[in-house]
């Protein structure tokens, strides 16, 4: 791997943390840059979950020390995530995921038809639809599986998911949305380690770089999260089903 390729690498890592922080779906832009360098399949999802962990270890590093995070009720969330994405990452191996491609960009599309639609989602819902308890088998588990199986939007299906079922404000759900990454990403790369499949001198260079960019867009949630979180989902939304889309029939 020359130079070149790495400072490259790094910064696409920088960018991808940014927007995984602040909207989700900046795995999209990482795991392309995998693809395209070479990278055989198995390699590029592996480096990408260790390169990702650095942005939501770093952010939810942050948003804790911060006090953002409510630990109390989302500590059984977390766990249910971490197992969800565990299983989701072991069936992945055996389970051809062609259907869930297909469907997927539907998916997002409606996902950003709803940031765009919906009602002031600036303010709280205040109405929970259910309990913590149920919430951590749907979210945690159901999202957590789909995590580790396939991955493309899950942070935003988190942040929805926070929404409409325990109604948080978007900036709390994206703040939790990161929470539930980290369970996800280090359960994925303990599984992908002992398949032996990580490439560490290029994960490990990336995982700084996300570092780096998930510092930043932490501060971006916090003093400017309401005006800019929205339009950053609809605009990376968007972008994830249309290439998605032109993958499928171009």
């Amino acid at each position: 791997m020359s130079i070149t390729f790495l400072i490259v690498m790094f910064f696409v890592a920088v960018a991808a943390g940014f927007i995984n922080v602040v909207s989700g779906g900046g795995g999209f832009l990482s795991i392309t840059a995998l693809l395209i360098s070479g990278l055989p399949p198995a390699n590029a999802l592996a480096t990408n979950k260790m390169q990702a962990l650095g942005s939501s270890l770093t952010s939810g590093i942050y948003f804790l020390r911060q006090g953002r995070i409510e630990l109390k009720n989302n500590k059984w969330v977390f766990i249910t995530t971490f197992f969800g994405a565990a299983a989701g990452t072991i069936f992945v191996q055996f389970i051809d995921p062609t259907f869930l491609k297909k469907l997927l960009p539907g998916l997002i599309i409606g996902v950003t038809l709803y940031f765009i639609f919906a009602p002031d989602i600036t303010k709280s819902k205040e109405k929970q639809r259910v309990s913590f308890f149920m919430f951590s088998f749907i979210c945690g588990g159901g999202v957590g599986f789909y995590d580790g199986f396939l991955g493309a939007g899950a942070g935003t299906f988190y942040t929805i998911s926070y929404m409409l079922l325990l109604g948080y404000r978007i900036d709390k759900a994206q703040i939790h949305s990161n929470f539930l990454n980290l369970a996800s990403n280090t359960s994925s790369v303990i599984f992908f380690i002992a398949g032996g499949k990580m490439m560490w001198s290029l994960g490990l260079l990336m995982f700084a770089g996300q570092a780096i960019g998930a510092r930043l867009g932490a501060g971006v949630v916090l003093s400017s999260g309401l005006k800019v979180i929205k339009p950053m989902i609809i605009l990376v939304s968007a972008g994830i089903s249309t290439k998605m889309l032109f993958d499928m029939y171009f």
